[in-house]
């Protein structure tokens, strides 16, 4: 979020909700999940969706990150939002 346009474009779209998933954990995910949640937007990492350099610093991100965002498999995810649309 910080030095890009994104924030600017999804209010524009009148989005409230992410889903967060990609690539580094520990690092892109973390801060875009802070910056997201911080700014308004309701956050879920989805963590089988994400990844780092290892699987103690993918855990110890998603750890830390517990207390920002809900944090869901893609299989909940998709569950969800099949039950929210009637799909």
């Amino acid at each position: 979020f910080i030095s890009t346009n994104i924030d600017y474009v999804l209010r524009n779209l009148e989005v409230r909700s992410l889903i967060i998933a990609g690539l580094l954990t520990d690092q892109c995910i973390d801060s875009a999940a802070r910056d997201a949640c911080d700014l308004g937007y309701l956050v879920t990492i989805a963590t089988d969706a994400c990844a780092t350099h290892t699987r103690e610093r993918d855990e110890w991100a998603l750890r830390n990150n517990r207390g920002y965002a809900p944090q869901r498999t893609t299989a909940e995810l998709v569950a969800e939002i099949e039950r929210l649309t009637g799909g």
